[in-house]
């Protein structure tokens, strides 16, 4: 064996038994958890409720938002955000696990979001949110969306325009 393969095998074998135990929590427990957080986070945004928001949310949580607007960091600029926000549409907004990975304290979420609008209409978009457990609880810890925040004009488009990224074979 070459000297640098014994280091490599030494120094693997060193931090395996240096490193503290890695807690291995039931999956499916977890996973409804995180489910439970973010749908306790989606009651809160319907019901406008920046405090429940804020709480739910890591102190150096992110937003990022679709429709040209900056990176929001930090629970005060992401409680100025959801103030700002308002009740959007009719305040009916639901979402949709598509995908959910957690890795220790750390889980990532993707989900299919919709908003009920006034017209008796819906908006669809996306979500990857990634969640954080702080003491035992969920946590948004950062949140990429599409128009979420600042849904702008949210109504469907009208039949009479064209669809340009429509397949023509």
């Amino acid at each position: 064996m070459s000297f640098v393969r014994a280091l490599w095998v030494a120094t693997s074998l060193w931090v395996l038994l240096c490193l503290p135990p890695v807690a291995v929590a039931d999956d499916a427990s977890d996973r409804a958890a995180l489910e439970a957080a973010a749908q306790a986070w989606i009651k809160a945004f319907n019901a406008h409720d920046v405090e429940a928001l804020v709480a739910r949310s890591t102190s150096d949580v992110v937003l990022m938002d679709g429709g040209g607007t900056s990176p929001v960091s930090g629970s005060a600029a992401a409680r100025k955000t959801w103030e700002r926000a308002g009740p959007v549409g009719d305040g009916q907004l639901t979402s949709v696990t598509k995908e959910a990975v957690i890795i220790g304290d750390i889980a990532w979420r993707i989900s299919t979001v919709a908003l009920k609008l006034p017209n008796s209409g819906e908006a669809r978009n996306q979500s990857l949110e990634i969640w954080k457990r702080a003491h035992g609880e969920w946590k948004l810890h950062r949140q990429m969306s599409s128009n979420l925040l600042a849904p702008g004009d949210l109504s469907p488009p009208n039949p009479s325009q064209p669809i340009y990224d429509k397949p023509t074979n």
